[in-house]
């Protein structure tokens, strides 16, 4: 076929689609609700926090439009922080996460920390503990870190690896040479209470109000990692008075997309600021044990500034969880390629069985295999908008199939399009999931 005519195709559909890809201003934000991705299951701490908070943010009017909350959990947080990372910065997704997004990087977890984010605002302090079950030998912080000392990997500490339990672990073992846990991965604090209660494991680090929760199942505080004792518990000496020099506490902070304009970040940072200071959130905070500050602008820079030098300080050691999905997925592919060459290298004989089985690994198959590879790869890495790399794939792909017949490009090229954007429409809108715009 005439490659002028398919280049000449081609182009006037990248020149279609760059136009449709245009960013839109939206000048009356919000215009539609907003999504808020909270990386954790429902009914946990942060889950609890955000939906009290965007409550506060309707029951005031602080915005035209409600907010969403869109469980995404997984690795972590790694999982929903991804796709608040992938998704267009236009205002209408947002992620709420605690200082794991930190953590995360730190520990491998994720390729990308807060600078791929735009910090919108930083919502309550809640300070740390750590337990072990209420029938354990340990009795104070002392016993346990020289146990840990003398004994290295005799007691499991459950945690959320690479997230802040795991790197509260980390701090412990750095407060006393030689020291070192058997870290064993559990989720959140309801799956590390439950590994406790059911004697898998024999401490973990709770929040102040997931301890006060789960105490009567079980539990018995060892250490408050605060630089005073705290007053919902002041029978539980701090590390401090303990001679550990080890803090740390979690807090909410509200992210977008890089790119979000000023003037959003802004209103949303206002909106979550007046809902911080209405009495039925002094109330919830007050319940749950958390301080009511808000930070914003560059006090809260400066916030995840220091966390960042904590975090950055503590050695990680290498703790596999999950299967290096990376490495099987580029396996699979090395695989059916080699499969499709040998099939075209073959030196073929008469053997009918065997021309059947190679003869679906041809050159077209092989070119296939190629294109799907790179289309997830450019899609993994959010190079070009979703629509527009779907588009030009479905194009090319039936063009090769169709062996790039002239009578076929024009149905081709009207098919990509409606099924690239028709697609695009259905996952962000139906079925709510973000993907490059």
């Amino acid at each position: 076929m005439n490659s002028r005519f398919i280049a000449c195709v081609l182009g006037m559909m990248l020149a279609c689609l760059s136009a449709c890809s245009e960013k839109r201003v939206d000048t009356q934000w919000p215009s539609r609700p907003i999504k808020v991705i909270v990386p954790f299951a429902a009914g946990g701490g942060s889950d609890t926090f955000a939906r009290q908070l965007i409550r506060e943010i309707e029951n005031e009017a602080l915005l035209d439009q409600p907010l969403v909350v869109i469980n995404v959990g997984g690795a972590g947080g790694s999982i929903g922080s991804r796709r608040v990372k992938n998704a267009r910065p236009d205002g209408y997704t947002m992620l709420m996460l605690h200082e794991g997004i930190l953590t995360a990087q730190y520990a491998g977890r994720a390729p990308y920390g807060p600078d791929a984010f735009e910090a919108v605002a930083g919502t309550g302090r809640i300070d740390m503990v750590l337990a072990v079950k209420d029938d354990s030998r340990i009795t104070d912080l002392k016993q346990l870190m020289d146990q840990s000392a003398a004994e290295p990997r005799s007691l499991s500490f459950a945690a959320n690896i690479g997230a802040p339990s795991h790197f509260g672990g980390l701090m412990l073992e750095k407060a006393q040479p030689g020291s070192m846990f058997k870290f064993v991965q559990f989720g959140g604090g309801a799956d590390r209470f439950a590994a406790i209660a059911g004697g898998h494991v024999d401490l973990s680090i709770f929040s102040v109000e997931e301890f006060l929760r789960y105490r009567e199942g079980g539990l018995r505080a060892v250490a408050v990692f605060a630089s005073q004792r705290h007053p919902a518990i002041p029978q539980i000496p701090t590390a401090k008075e303990q001679a550990y020099e080890v803090t740390s506490s979690s807090m909410h902070f509200w992210w977008m997309p890089k790119g979000t304009p000023d003037e959003i970040q802004k209103l949303m940072a206002d909106a979550i600021e007046k809902a911080m200071g209405s009495e039925s959130m002094k109330k919830f905070m007050a319940d749950s044990w958390t301080e009511p500050v808000v930070l914003r602008g560059e006090n809260l820079q400066r916030e995840l500034d220091e966390r960042e030098v904590n975090i950055s300080k503590v050695s990680l050691r290498q703790i596999e969880v999950l299967p290096n999905f990376p490495m099987w997925i580029g396996g699979i592919i090395a695989i059916l390629i080699a499969i499709a060459l040998s099939g075209h290298f073959k030196n073929r004989q008469p053997d009918v069985e065997a021309e059947k089985v190679f003869a679906v690994f041809n050159r077209l198959s092989l070119t296939c295999y190629l294109m799907t590879g790179l289309y997830v790869l450019v899609l993994s890495m959010a190079w070009l908008s979703y629509p527009l790399v779907t588009a030009i794939y479905i194009f090319v792909m039936g063009s090769l199939i169709a062996s790039w017949r002239r009578s076929a490009m024009v149905p081709l090229f009207l098919m990509s399009l409606l099924m690239a954007f028709g697609l695009f429409y259905i996952f962000t809108n139906v079925l709510v999931v973000d993907l490059p715009g």
